[in-house]
């Protein structure tokens, strides 16, 4: 019986492949969702139990249509099945997915509108919106925007009961800075990878022709059959897809909804700040009145690392890079002098220009943390020696603290319990030189993907200006010419008028000449008689 559907449902791929429609796997039998259970059962038991969550593992146990997902992903191939079923629940336990709820997520995001979930699809299929207008690349941080993303992954998995979504790109009013290969690689690679069975569509609405080149990118991290799920569309056939008491009035829609973040009903949202903003180094935290973070303690403020400080600091002053390209890096190096914990955060003057990994953390008894910093868009020396860095540090009471637990304590905490270091940015002599000489090429690092995007963003980016001024001067150049060929008609239909009239004028003349001739002939033989 199973290779009677087998067989079935090739033909119809071959056929549907003529026709350019695509054609869903055969639906698994029970006995393929219990064989593919009873294999991955058998290899959790024989690997160590604190690789997976006990959640996720009952879930295998029981949910015979999250198996069966599993299945209908990998047309029904249990060995490609059992390695995704592995993979995605080591990648579960590493995440925490099972664990995230609005708490884990800092409040910013959800207030910015960049992501969210409304309205369906004509198949009736929840949209993840996202509006790529609202996000920056570089400016968020990259980790929390991740787990950003997993929190409305699992939301909807539990909203729809693991029925397919749409995912809605919103390319509205985008331009190069908005586009985020590594955040759409990433949530790509999701729904390939570790959420089974789970995409409907991809629509991207009025996409740029700009960024055309990234969606043929884009397209090569997907298998054959999900390219066929992206659909480009607009305002004149977004109805294709999106019914219009479905799309929003800025679709063309009826639907007037505006943003505002609607928790599940069992979760709610708290107070937090993790976005990436512009710091000038005198913001303080004033602590309320039934704030946790009233840590009493004496602490040396805008020091380097000496031997009285709350934390070690290295560099202590500078913070220099090898280059202003991207990809150039620096560390620093923090580390906890004292037996207590101690938390810090690190803040930029320029949060746009570079990515700091960690950017907060917690520091236990002489524990030490390296920090990378590096440079996300390409600087000259002299901007990138304007900017500075904010090494910040309290003391706290526990190791287990999450990025919000961290941004909050940092706002509670009174401004005389935290110590701070300034740090200036600094470039190596020789790249200066270089820089300023151009006698020699600078030598650069290997870059990778992401630094070839960024470098390739910046290139368009370039060329899309130049050609807003051809724009203008190809506009200017028609009236020009438009002007100068009403002039021309107007001038040719003066000097033909002014022909016509010398002719029949002298026509006329011609005319009168004639006609005195002829009277002259007839007076003549009368004169004779």
């Amino acid at each position: 019986m199973v290779e009677l559907r087998t067989f079935t449902y090739h033909i119809k791929a071959l056929v549907s492949k003529q026709t350019n429609m695509s054609t869903p796997p055969p639906e698994p039998s029970k006995a393929e969702i219990d064989q593919l259970r009873s294999a991955a059962l058998q290899k959790i038991e024989c690997e160590e139990q604190d690789k997976f969550d006990a959640t996720d593992v009952q879930r295998i146990s029981t949910d015979d249509k999250y198996v069966r997902r599993f299945l209908m992903h990998h047309d029904n191939d249990q060995k490609f099945a059992l390695d995704m079923v592995m993979d995605t629940l080591k990648w579960r336990k590493e995440m925490g997915a099972s664990s995230i709820d609005v708490n884990s997520i800092e409040p910013s995001f959800f207030e910015k509108g960049a992501l969210f979930v409304h309205g369906k699809d004509k198949d009736n299929c929840k949209m993840l919106i996202f509006t790529v207008s609202q996000h920056q690349k570089g400016v968020l941080d990259m980790d929390m925007l991740k787990k950003f993303l997993i929190y409305w992954l699992e939301r909807l998995e539990r909203e729809t009961k693991g029925e397919w979504i749409t995912v809605f790109f919103d390319m509205r009013d985008t331009g190069m800075k908005n586009m985020d290969m590594d955040f759409i690689q990433y949530m790509i690679n999701l729904f390939k990878n570790h959420y089974p069975w789970f995409l409907n569509y991809i629509i991207v609405f009025e996409m740029p022709w700009l960024l055309n080149a990234m969606w043929r990118i884009i397209k090569t991290w997907l298998p054959p059959k999900s390219v066929e799920k992206i659909k480009f569309v607009d305002k004149k056939n977004i109805g294709d897809y999106v019914t219009k008491d479905q799309s929003l009035v800025a679709w063309g829609g009826d639907d007037a909804y505006e943003y505002k973040f609607e928790p599940e009903e069992k979760g709610d949202v708290t107070n937090g700040d993790i976005e990436a903003r512009k710091v000038h180094f005198a913001d303080g935290g004033s602590s309320p009145p039934d704030s946790p973070a009233k840590i009493k303690a004496t602490m040396k403020r805008a020091g380097s690392s000496g031997a009285n400080s709350l934390i070690h600091i290295v560099p202590s002053e500078e913070l220099v890079f090898s280059s202003c390209n991207i990809g150039a890096s620096a560390n620093i190096v923090v580390s906890n002098p004292d037996s207590a914990p101690i938390a810090f955060k690190i803040k930029t003057t320029s949060p746009d220009k570079y990515r700091v990994k960690p950017s907060v953390g917690v520091l236990g008894a002489e524990e030490k943390q390296e920090i990378f910093v590096s440079v996300s868009e390409h600087l000259t020396p002299a901007t990138i020696v304007r900017d500075k860095f904010l090494v910040m540090a309290t003391k706290t009471t526990t190791l287990q603290m999450s990025s919000q637990d961290l941004s909050q304590l940092f706002k509670a905490v009174n401004k005389e319990e935290v110590y701070e270091t300034r740090m200036k940015v600094g470039i190596a002599a020789t790249d200066v030189t270089e820089s300023q000489l151009s006698s020699q090429p600078t030598a650069k690092p290997v870059p990778d993907l992401a630094a070839k995007m960024d470098h390739l963003i910046q290139r368009v980016t370039s060329i899309e200006d130049q050609l807003r001024s051809a724009r203008r001067l190809v506009f200017i150049a028609l009236v020009i010419m438009v002007a100068v060929l009403c002039f021309l008609v107007m001038a040719s239909n003066n000097a033909t008028n002014a022909v016509l009239m010398q002719a029949q004028q002298h026509f006329n003349e011609m005319a009168a000449i004639s006609a005195q001739k002829t009277s002259t002939v007839e007076l003549k033989p009368q004169e004779e008689l």
